[in-house]
């Protein structure tokens, strides 16, 4: 998997051919995760950490009052430059209510595959997770492009 066919390998054999606005955060984390196990990405940065996930949750200025939970797969390729740092989010967004308004906001970050188990039982466990796993979102949105 080459920096451009990121997005349509994931849409195209995990995605596919599911609706991406019925997933719910379950379904979508998981898609990601097994993507990440599956699908290795050719030409990455000579670095420890150029393949990695990334799982976060809360309210944001730019949520609109939204709660968000997201997962991220974040590459780097070629030499490493800041354009050179792409990422595949997956974002839940949900109307706030009484359960999610108390969470605060959080992330953490997956660096390898070696610690990828340990990853999904941080996510599997986690309050951000419990509460809405199993919910249809307010929407759902798939971006891929140059993080920041």
């Amino acid at each position: 998997m080459t920096a451009d066919s990121v997005e349509s390998t994931f849409t195209e054999r995990f995605l596919s051919p599911r609706a991406l606005e019925s997933l719910t955060p379950a379904e979508g984390i998981e898609l990601m995760l097994r993507f990440y196990v599956d699908e290795p990405a050719d030409d990455l940065a000579d670095l420890e950490m150029a393949d990695m996930l990334l799982f976060q949750w809360g309210t944001y200025h730019w949520s609109q009052g939204a709660f968000e939970l997201d997962i991220t797969r974040q590459l780097i390729f070629g030499n490493g430059e800041d354009e050179d740092i792409l990422q595949l989010t997956l974002t839940f967004r949900f109307a706030l209510t009484e359960e999610l308004n108390p969470l605060t906001c959080g992330n953490r970050w997956c660096m390898s595959r070696t610690g990828l188990e340990d990853f999904r039982h941080f996510i599997l466990t986690s309050a951000p997770y419990t509460s809405v796993d199993k919910k249809l979102p307010l929407s759902v949105d798939l971006y891929y492009g140059v993080a920041g």
